[in-house]
């Protein structure tokens, strides 16, 4: 109870003394002591991939196998997420987590029968399943993105030791824990004992960079800026011109806003302020670095932190910075870029095929394109994106209650066998299809394939290259006789998604054709890639080849959407002069396939080819984080909020510093140094 009253009498003490930071000092001893994650019991039979050594592969699945039918069948209880689904799977509205078509094939084929004892939105998720734990009624598998929870059910024994199922996933997902990500597995660990399969994240897709309206670039006469001083003047560049920009992109003149962030300015992700941040050898996300005298150091009271938020100040006075980002959250931002408002930003990967892609192809905007670099020097030192030591995006927990805890990865193998199988529906029916019910979000027990995206990329990248190498729509060889006969890129007019009726595919696939299905239309049929075309190719040894090489969903997602863009850009074609069908590749080709788009920066950084900064603090919450941790993050966002707005002056930093470590900053970072020592004597 002691911690509890201790947050509480600060809490208070915030409502009563508004704008300060208020005297809380506990008697505690926050001190650290390391867990031992002791080591993992070795297979029976050791390991070998198929590709590494057939033979032994097969002895140690005969010892493991990736999945088992038990007869008789099994009930498991289970929690899940239920968010709304996204648009254009084509998965009925009519389907929820209960009744979704992974339930029966996991009856069908393992003889598991789901059981859904928690099942809620993001919003409320983790606190039914707190409250299912508090009442003693806690399902046998659920995944949680709380470290917290995780690291306390594991020291209540409330967890089931899950080293014999980690032995039973696949070969991919076995061999990108042991090659690529190693330290997951070991902070899962205790004392020899795996309580978690954590999710297989790229760490460096975190990664920031810094996206700009290339229209406007040219409608105001400016360079892509490399400095965060070239950045401001590019700013004003935009507000300058923003009368020419309204003009030529139909925009409303009083809607432009050059940068954008959001309200919660202490928060990571894409479109907040994290990137500048980054730019200036910070991060605002409150992340823990080495300073000169080898002590790990919160960034939150930081001279980098103290230098971003002077430049923010100075984007706002100027008019650069959204008035309105005090009130305005994420979804709000990236509205105002989906509607052509905003003309910088900073984000991960991803945004170019989100809010970025989503203005590209827009039909009310005109001409809108944009172009991205890695983040900007501030006062000629050049500063990295910020990405944590180790990234576990969240725990597969099974209970210590559970009678087949192996059956998690069995559960988790199957899923991997639908979602990354080309041939998923030959092996387990039509169930598979978003159509017949099968939505991925819903699946219960699943581990995503961390190293799948970045192969991804560098398959689909070379693939389209030599594809258009080779001539496929290439005009500058379209008389050249022994190429396809795909003259230009007109082949591609009207996209390469076709809906084909259900007796129209049965018809092809009688008559020996290849028919890719892209999604679901209703009970009707399918979009599929353009018979014709996939015959033209498939006529070709060389581009039938070279198309292959490719898994069946890259060419439903990747090829489908992104290759008509690939061929216009690599005519020149300006983006505001493509098709719309053109356009709609945009995104799919930056973000996954351009050798300078979003993945590849993941795949550079990954490799070593970028450097990134490290957060240095990568354990649970620490005690002292849970009594101060939310209060000082709530004054921190509100007091940067204030510098950036001119509300308190930028003289008063070193004040809110010196106030910020008495009232639970040092503590913190005694303790966050104390696991450093600890951690690091361990390892």
């Amino acid at each position: 109870m002691k911690k509890t009253s201790l947050l509480l009498s600060c809490v208070m003490a915030v409502a009563v003394l508004i704008g300060s930071l208020t005297g809380c000092t506990p008697k505690e001893d926050f001190s650290y002591e390391a867990i031992d994650p002791g080591t993992l019991a070795a297979p029976e039979v050791e390991f070998k991939t198929a590709a590494e050594d057939a033979a032994q592969n097969a002895k140690f699945r005969e010892k493991y196998p990736t999945m088992k039918k038990y007869d008789p069948a099994i009930t498991v209880s289970v929690g899940i997420l239920e968010d709304d689904k996204e648009a254009g799977l084509g998965v009925p509205e009519s389907v929820t987590a209960r009744t979704q078509s992974f339930n029966r094939i996991a009856e069908r084929e393992l003889g598991i029968k789901l059981e859904y004892k928690v099942v809620a939105t993001s919003s409320v998720y983790e606190q039914k399943l707190s409250a299912a734990i508090a009442a003693d009624d806690m399902p046998d598998m659920f995944a949680t993105g709380s470290a917290d929870m995780f690291a306390k059910l594991r020291d209540d024994g409330a967890l089931a030791d899950l080293t014999q199922a980690y032995y039973t996933l696949n070969d991919t997902l076995l061999e990108n824990y042991q090659k690529y990500m190693p330290e997951l597995i070991t902070s899962c660990m205790k004392e020899g004992g795996l309580y978690a399969l954590p999710q297989q994240t790229n760490k460096y897709t975190t990664a920031q960079r810094l996206y700009i309206r290339k229209d406007w670039l040219e409608i105001a006469g400016v360079e892509m800026p490399t400095s965060v001083e070239e950045l401001i003047t590019v700013g004003e560049a935009f507000l300058a011109h923003k009368k020419e920009i309204a003009a030529a992109t139909g925009v409303k003149e009083e809607n432009i806003v050059p940068f954008s962030i959001y309200k919660d300015v202490t928060f990571g992700g894409s479109y907040s302020a994290e990137g500048l941040f980054n730019a200036c050898g910070s991060s605002a996300t409150g992340a823990y670095f080495t300073g000169e005298d080898g002590q790990l150091h919160s960034s939150n009271t930081s001279d980098g932190s103290k230098a971003a938020l002077e430049v923010l100040n100075t984007m706002y006075s100027k008019g650069i910075l959204d008035p309105q980002f005090t009130t305005i959250s994420s979804t709000q931002v990236m509205n105002k870029v989906s509607a052509g408002y905003v003309g910088i930003v900073f984000g991960e990967w991803w945004v170019l095929k989100h809010a970025v892609w989503e203005v590209v192809k827009s039909s009310s905007v005109k001409g809108a394109d944009w172009v991205w670099s890695d983040l900007p020097t501030y006062k000629g030192q050049q500063n990295y994106p910020v990405v944590p030591t180790m990234l576990i995006s969240g725990y597969n927990l099974v209970s210590s209650k559970c009678a087949h805890p192996e059956a998690a990865a069995m559960l988790a193998n199957l899923f991997y066998d639908i979602y990354y199988n080309d041939n998923a529906e030959k092996i387990y029916g039509s169930d598979v299809l978003p159509s017949k019910g099968f939505y991925y979000q819903y699946v219960p027990m699943k581990i995503w394939d961390g190293m799948s995206s970045a192969q991804e990329y560098k398959r689909v990248q070379s693939v389209f290259e030599n594809l258009y190498e080779i001539g496929l729509a290439d005009s500058e060889i379209e008389k050249e006789e022994d190429k396809t006969g795909f003259a230009n890129r007109d082949i591609f007019k009207g996209g390469l998604k076709k809906p084909l009726t259900n007796a129209q595919i049965t018809a092809l696939e009688k008559a020996g054709e290849t028919v890719y299905k892209i999604s679901a239309n209703g009970d009707s049929g399918f979009y599929c890639l353009d018979p014709d075309v996939v015959r033209t190719i498939e006529k070709n040894p060389t581009l039938s080849a070279e198309f292959n090489k490719m898994r069946t969903r890259e060419k439903i997602m990747h090829f489908a959407e992104g290759y008509p863009y690939y061929v216009a850009y690599r005519n020149s074609v300006a983006t505001k002069d493509m098709t719309s069908d053109e356009r709609e590749g945009w995104g799919i080709y930056h973000e996954m396939i351009d050798d300078d788009g979003g993945y590849a920066y993941v795949v550079a950084l990954a490799e070593g080819a970028k450097k990134a900064k490290y957060n240095e603090f990568y354990g649970t919450n620490l005690s002292s984080m849970q009594v101060y941790g939310d209060y000082l993050n709530t004054q921190t966002s509100t007091y940067y909020s204030k510098f950036i707005i001119g509300q308190e002056p930028l003289s008063k930093f070193d004040t809110y510093k010196n106030t910020y470590n008495k009232n639970g900053g040092e503590t913190i970072e005694k303790q966050v140094n104390a696991w450093y020592q600890a951690t690091h004597t361990a390892d």
